[in-house]
């Protein structure tokens, strides 16, 4: 098992992982980075709406070594009065 570093980026915002995640084996590393992007988001879709979510993975060596990016985006369809949507 090795250890990678996980940065989090938006327009805005940089998150250095300085603690790690141990991954079974390097094929775990982009699901990893992927659900940690998704509960980011998830947590607060309002703050990363129209703008990417970038991970920049690390191994131990501090090379980069996986990258995967979510870009949330939404947008009426149909004119309708706001206050009365759901």
């Amino acid at each position: 098992m090795s250890r990678y570093f996980f940065d989090f980026h938006t327009l805005t915002l940089s998150i250095r992982d300085e603690e790690g995640t141990t991954c079974v084996n390097p094929r775990a590393v982009p699901m990893e980075a992927m659900r940690a992007l998704c509960q980011i988001a998830g947590d607060r879709p309002d703050r990363y709406a129209g703008q990417p979510l970038n991970v920049v993975v690390r191994d131990a060596n501090d090379r980069t070594v996986f990258t995967a990016s979510l870009n949330l985006v939404s947008a009426w369809i149909a004119e309708q009065d706001q206050s009365q949507a759901a």
